[in-house]
Order: structure tokens, then sequence, then C-alpha cells
């Protein structure tokens, strides 16, 4: 499930970041933390992927040129129909009923609003000194916490309770919800201390600075304060914010509260967040607490990058790569590419470096949204054998060669690879890198094509969690522990006409389906494809969403475990593919996993399959993917036609009938297959009772071009 984080324009782009980076921290375990604009937002079939939208602080009248109408009546049933909104600053004048401004000043902004989450007017700024693009009407603002909401008892959900009752969070122009405790439905979460500098300082009451509105069957969140902003990405030195101690430094005091209460607000939302223990933002010093100021790039709660570490199933594979990196490096060992830089670290007795970005940020992790791809990666290279698991607790290296040389043999002694005169013959996975905490496996390939075009066919990039993960289109592949990602290189031939290179997606998909339902026992695990290359399953009857399918009298739920991306570049008479794929191997979060099916499938059959490790179910693909590619390559120039019957068994849309939102008016077609040539759709229109038009043309559809979105029957342009 997604997070989405409106980006269009009017939004801040220092609350933008503030807003990703703390939602990454608090909750990116359990979801796609991603930006969309208002295109996406009116064109995409996001709402039945989507646990929350959220509009951060910036400019309110853009954001009404551009979601009013279409947009904000998509967002309000949205809303109303389960799902979670999350207003700060200007996003909360937005949310409400009505605006009133700083009225009576050259800024002045007043007037109705769509969506109404709020039923009352939001009036502000609460303090004075507000200047657009500036932090010289910064503040650091007490608020007094609503005790009955937050207060920790034995029975606060995730350990969701407080035990203060007042905290102080970053402010800059926000208003407060007018007579906010006589709406129904809306209950305040927080309100502004009482401060002498607080417009009308003699009106009776405390101003709600946060409140929660119930609207229809989902939840509203608005606040006037920035509960978002990570004190220790701020610049205390910035003369705006004035000399030290400053606003900055107010903040820092009280960072550690901070966090606590926006992954408590966070919590009541609905939403799964980091254990307590992992929000820590304060160390005592000298007994004093005070805010831990991070390197430049770094993102308070999100995972360090750590090192790569190359090895191979045999040392002479190591030796030759190591040869090819070493002649790509400068005289200090760094191989500097177009989107990264690679420190090479001779041996792992050798010390392995630390590495700021790059470029500084003015503002430390700030400026610099993504800084990890600033940060120089260390690649071990391990020439005699893999890294030890105490380097590699995550991911057994050694084991996951031998299980790739067993599996091979098991494929051979089977007759499937028998077209494979020995073990030797088989390439992919022979070299692997690895890091525990990176980027992005994908974006370390396929940005940097100097360092991919040296790279031997079949090379494997895996990670145990990504903070930078890439998907299809705009989407990004989430990563929590137990998701098995990797990135590998294929040198795919051009003058294979029937073999078009749009196939290799489907091979991809197919051989991680594959890889586990074609092992004995394991035949009738639910995975399933989703065109073009999404891994879906059917979800457990231990499932949330199955309990919904019954009270509905609906089919079970289908819901998603993984995902392909291919990216391509020419390479002399080559296509060079970088093919990324994540899957939810052993984690039963956000959705559900292949291990989770299989313990689901024991308990109920009375079974006893033996669950996946990651190094396991990584080399059963990889063997399965390079069997499917080979055979595909040749067969007598048949190309993808081998594969029809299995891929339509285990995909989900045949004779299903979607709606073509790419044309006008939308058009009703049956879902046929795909074409043997370049892998189109092949759709056929039908009338409202579903049958096919007599004499009607064939619609074919690219899978780059489109998405689909199948649990609203809808094919739909992609942004």
């Amino acid at each position: 499930m997604n997070i989405l984080v409106y980006s269009g324009d009017g939004t801040s782009r220092t609350s933008l970041i503030h807003t990703v980076n703390s939602l990454r921290s608090l909750v990116g375990q359990h979801y796609d933390v991603m930006k969309i604009d208002a295109t996406g937002l009116l064109t995409e079939p996001w709402e039945d992927s989507t646990s929350l939208l959220v509009i951060p602080g910036g400019r309110d009248l853009p954001f009404t040129r551009d979601l009013n109408g279409a947009t904000n009546a998509r967002i309000r049933n949205y809303v109303q129909s389960g799902g979670r909104f999350f207003g700060i600053c200007a996003g909360a004048y937005y949310g409400s009923d009505r605006i009133s401004f700083e009225l009576g000043r050259s800024l002045e902004v007043q007037g109705a609003r769509e969506l109404k989450f709020f039923a009352g007017e939001c009036r502000g700024a609460v303090y004075p000194g507000f200047v657009y693009e500036s932090e010289s009407g910064a503040n650091a603002v007490g608020i007094q916490l609503n005790q009955e909401v937050f207060f920790r008892t034995q029975q606060k959900e995730q350990d969701a309770g407080l035990d203060f009752a007042e905290t102080k969070v970053y402010f800059n122009g926000g208003g407060y919800f007018v007579d906010a405790d006589k709406y129904p439905g809306t209950t305040v979460l927080a309100w502004y201390k009482k401060e002498p500098t607080q417009i009308e300082p003699d009106s009776p009451g405390l101003k709600a600075a946060m409140v929660a509105c119930q609207v229809g069957q989902g939840l509203a969140v608005l606040t006037g304060v920035h509960p978002e902003y990570n004190a220790a990405h701020l610049d205390a030195r910035n003369p705006e914010y004035g000399p030290q101690p400053n606003v900055v430094n107010r903040l820092l005091e009280r960072e550690h509260e901070r966090r606590l209460f926006l992954r408590s607000v966070l919590a009541k939302m609905g939403l799964s967040v980091a254990p307590p223990e992992s929000v820590q933002a304060a160390v005592a010093v000298n007994g004093t607490t005070t805010g831990v100021q991070l390197p430049p790039g770094a993102i308070q709660g999100v995972p360090s990058i750590t090192p790569l570490f190359l090895a191979s199933v045999q040392p002479s594979y190591t030796a030759e790569l190591s040869r090819t990196l070493l002649g790509l490096a400068n005289g200090q060992g760094q191989i500097q590419e177009v989107n990264d830089t690679f420190q090479l670290v001779p041996s792992l007795q050798h010390t392995i470096p630390i590495h700021n970005p790059t470029t500084p940020a003015t503002a430390p992790g700030l400026e610099q949204e993504e800084g990890e791809e600033k940060i120089t990666k260390n690649i071990v290279l391990c020439a005699d054998a893999p890294p030890p698991t105490t380097m590699t607790p995550e991911f057994n290296m050694a084991h996951f060669f031998q299980h790739l040389e067993l599996t091979r043999q098991q494929q051979l002694a089977s007759g499937i690879g028998s077209r494979f005169s020995n073990n030797t013959n088989l390439i992919f996975g022979n070299s692997l890198l690895y890091g525990q905490v990176v980027t992005s496996t994908q974006t370390m390939l396929d940005k940097n094509f100097g360092l991919c075009q040296k790279l031997p066919n079949g090379f494997v990039c895996n990670a145990t969690i990504q903070v930078s993960g890439r998907g299809r289109g705009r989407n990004s592949w989430i990563s929590p522990p137990g998701c098995l990602q990797f990135s590998m290189v294929l040198r795919h031939p051009v003058q294979a006409v029937h073999a078009s290179a749009v196939f290799v997606q489907y091979l991809v998909a197919l051989a991680v389906v594959e890889s586990v339902c074609s092992l004995p026992g394991y035949e009738e695990l639910p995975l399933r494809l989703k065109w073009p290359n999404d891994i879906y399953a059917e979800a457990p009857l231990d499932h949330p969403s199955q309990a919904q399918a019954a009270t509905a009298g609906s089919s079970p739920k289908m819901i998603k475990i993984g995902g392909v991306l291919v990216n391509s570049n020419f390479d002399g008479s080559e296509f060079l593919l970088v093919i990324g794929c994540g899957v939810n191997a052993t984690n039963p979060n956000p959705t559900t996993s292949i291990n989770h099916l299989i313990r689901h499938y024991n308990n109920t059959t009375g079974k006893t399959l033996a669950l996946f490790s990651q190094e396991t179910l990584l080399a059963q693909i990889l063997v399965k993917f390079e069997q499917f590619h080979r055979q595909f390559l040749g067969g007598n120039g048949t190309g993808f036609a081998q594969f029809e019957d299995m891929y339509y068994r285990r995909w989900l849309h045949s004779n299903a009938i979607v709606t073509l939102t790419t044309m006008t008016p939308h058009r009703r077609v049956r879902i046929k297959g795909v074409t043997l040539d370049y892998g189109l759709l092949r759709t056929v229109g039908v009338d409202e009772q579903g049958r096919e038009e007599v004499g009607g043309e064939e619609i074919r559809l690219q899978p780059d071009g489109n998405s689909f979105d199948m649990l609203k029957g809808l094919i739909s342009q992609k942004a």
C-alpha cells in the first residue's frame, strides 16, 4: 500500500522533504511513501492502493487552481469511502470549509474551499511575522495535547500512548480551527499554548492546533503546526532564525517528543508505525537532552547505507571482475560514474572507509532530498571467499552460492536443463554484489552505464533494504524486511527478431511464480501474474482483506506481492537490460508473502512444505529465468509461443472485462491475451451485457504505456 504526498505547484519544497522523510522514517517499513502531482491525482487509479493522502505546507491558492473540481471530488470520495487524509499547514487550510489568512495584509487570502473535511473556518496566521519562502516567521510553539486521546495506558494500540502532556513543534504561518469543539465528528488533538504574541490574545479558551475529522467512513487530520519538521535537519546558523539559541535550538530540545507525537498521530489514524524504541531522536549529554545533529544526507530513522560485498561462485570469477573494476577506477581506487561514486576496497582485511555526501547541503539532510545518492558506495572485493555472516547478517552469500549450484544440478538431473552441457554454461548469479542497506539496486546498475557495460551477463545485485527503490512509471517498490529485491544484467541479442526484448518482463515474472509452483508439493500455492509485470497472490484466509471479501460475498482478494522493472540500453549488437525484481519472500506485511502462503497452506492441509530463505528463493528464480531465457532465444524461432500456455495458466485476466479509459469515450473490452510478436495486450469490444461486438476490431495496448488497475477493472494511460 502507498502513502501519497502531494508535490504539485504550491507545495513548499522544504515541507515536502520533511514530510516524505518523516513518513519514511516512521512508517516506511510498512508503506511505500511516494510523491504525486495534480495530474496523477486526476488521471491515475490511486485510491484503492493508498492508505494515506498528504497535502503538506506551502501555498493554498495554487492548490485550489490545480485541484478544484474533479480532483477534489475524487479526494473527498476517497476519504468518505474509508481513506485517510493528512493536511499540514497550507494543506490544513485547504482541507477546511473556509479559510481566513492574514486578513488586512497584502498576503490576505479568504474564501470557501471544496474539501470541507473540517466543517468550520481555519484562521491564521496564529503568530505574526509570516513571510513566504522564508524562515524569518518561523517559531518553536508550544502545543498542549489532548490527554484523552494520547495519554498512555496499557491498552493503547501499537503502544501509541504518550507520557507527556505538551511539547514544542515547528510553526510558520499556520492557522487554528475556529470553534472546533462545536462541530460533530471533530476531535481536537492539540491546542496552541496561549502566549502573548498569539493573535487575539484576549480571546477565551485555547485555539485548536490539530483536529481529527470523521468524514463518512474515513478520517482527515488537519494541523496548523508542522509535526513533520525534524529539527536536526534545520540549520541553526541560518540568520533568518536569529542569533543562537534560536528556534532550532528550542526545537532540538524537544525533538524526541516531536517524533513520538507524530508517530502517535499516525497510529491513531490506523497506520502501522515503527516501534517506539526505534523512534529515538535525542540523547542525554551531561544530563541535558539535546538533539542529534545528523551528517548531511542522513535521514533520522532511515538506516545508513552499508558496504557492498562482491563475491562469486568461483574465486576466479571474482578475480577477473575485480581486474575489470580496477581498470575503471582512478588512482584513489574510485569509480566515478554519472549517478554514483564507488570506492573499491581491495579485500575484507582492508579498512572500509566512511564517506560523507560529495555535495554538502546548506541544511543537513534537507537540500539534498536523496542524499544517499551522493554518498560514495564502498565495494569490498571478496577474492577468496564470500564474506562471513558477521559482515552480512541478513544474507548468507556462501549459502546462496551453494544453493545456486545445487539448483542447477537438480535442473540438469531432471532433464529440464539438458540443453546445458554442464554447470559452467550457467551464468546467472555467478557473481553477486550484495549490500544490507543500499539506495536502489536498479539505480546503481541502470544509472551508471559505463560501469554496467563492463559487468558480465547474469551479474546480480541484491539488498536487504532499499531506501530509494524504483518501480515502473512513477511507482517505487517498498522494501520491508523479508522482501527479496535484486537487479540483474541481461545481454539480449538485437537480431533475435523472434524473441522481442519486451517479453523479458513477462519471463521474469513467470520465472518467479514457476520457481515456487513448479516444485513438488508447491503446485497449489495461489501465485498469479498481473499484466504486464506484477506478481499477485490470493490472500490467505487469515488476511483482513479476506474477511472483507467474505462479508461482501465477493471472490477471494488478490493482493500484490511483487513486481518487475526492465530498463534497456543499446550496447553494440545487444540490448543491455537491467532487470529489477522485488517479491515479498518471508515478510507477512504489508500485504503477504510467499512464506506466509506456505504456512497457511501447511496449516490447512496438514502438509509440511519447507519455507524459503532469501538465499534459496533467489537461486531458484535465477536458475528458472535463465532456463526460460535460453529457451526463449532458441525454440526453433517460436519465441514466446513456447510459454503461452504456462503464462495463461498463471495470469489473472482470461476473459476479464475492463474499461479502457485511454479512449474517448471510454470503451468496455474483453481481454483475450497477448500478441506473440511484441507482447501487446489483446482486447475486443463488448456491449453492456458483455457480448463481443460482431465484426469488432481487436484493440491492442502497449505494456509500457498503460496502467492496469485490476481492482477497478480500468486500463488508464500511464503518466
